[in-house]
């Protein structure tokens, strides 16, 4: 074990070997595979791929990959079988025979799609900046954009959600501004579900995420093993640096939940 995992493990498998099940929830871009430029161009790669899979071969362990990403656009990235995938913040969860999307934002989606198209209309003139619609959310990239623009992108992007009311809000992310419905629901919320529809009374939860949204899951998951990936203020209760400590951390857990022949 690296230096950085040695805080991490010791709590990890003293509630690891006296649980009955493992709820490992993942954030995908900044977690499982690093941040780029272009965000459609991220992909999960073969070794990170191999390892989940290996991972979640355990009958014990229920994995989530929960993200932003539209849930379609996300199983693309991975296509593993024994996964949920929870997009949009959580609003959308399906696998394992299971699947879901929050009423709230289900009635919104015109008004979503249409405010997409506004801001997208205003920020035209500016280059490096675009809108994506992903059905129940909308997020304003702007890492491509010059630094002189990001005020500018902000104001168009506060104005525009202002003209709804109500009936969205703001999370900043990484050079990103994320346009969710405002609704109880969030990725935190997502997590409990999912606990709850697998059930266990005696469960272990370990949560891993780089980003605001994130945060939000490890305020409503108190007794779970949180894990900040990412040097940003944060209320998880570890760290790791980057989505390459975050696999070398997934092998180690996958190790734990390796069954050990004993001699005779």
């Amino acid at each position: 074990m690296l230096s950085h995992l040695v805080e991490i493990e010791g709590d990890v498998e003293r509630r690891f070997q006296a649980a009955d099940r493992t709820f490992l929830f993942l954030d995908f871009d900044g977690t499982l595979a690093p941040i780029e430029s272009d965000f459609t161009a991220p992909r999960l790669d073969p070794a990170v791929a191999e390892t989940l899979d290996w991972l979640t071969a355990r009958p014990s362990m229920v994995a989530t990959i929960i993200s932003g990403r539209a849930v379609e656009d996300l199983f693309s990235r991975i296509r593993l079988d024994r996964l949920i995938y929870a997009g949009n913040y959580g609003l959308e969860i399906f696998g394992r025979d299971v699947r879901f999307v929050e009423p709230m934002a289900a009635a919104l989606r015109a008004r979503v799609e249409h405010l997409s198209n506004d801001i997208a209309l205003r920020l035209r003139p500016i280059a490096g900046a675009s809108v994506e619609f992903k059905g129940l959310t909308a997020t304003v990239h702007y890492r491509q954009a010059d630094e002189l623009d990001y005020a500018e992108i902000h104001a168009s992007v506060r104005a525009a959600v202002g003209r709804e009311g109500v009936l969205f809000r703001i999370i900043h992310g990484l050079k990103a501004i994320e346009i969710l419905p405002r609704t109880d629901w969030h990725k935190g919320a997502a997590a409990r579900w999912i606990i709850k529809h697998f059930g266990a009374e005696n469960a272990l939860t370990i949560y891993l995420g780089d980003d605001a949204a994130d945060e939000e899951a490890f305020a409503a998951l108190p007794e779970a093993v949180t894990i900040k990936v990412g040097d940003q203020p944060t209320r998880a209760r570890y760290r790791l640096p980057d989505p390459a400590a975050v696999h070398e951390f997934l092998g180690w857990l996958g190790g734990l939940a390796t069954p050990r022949v004993q001699r005779a």
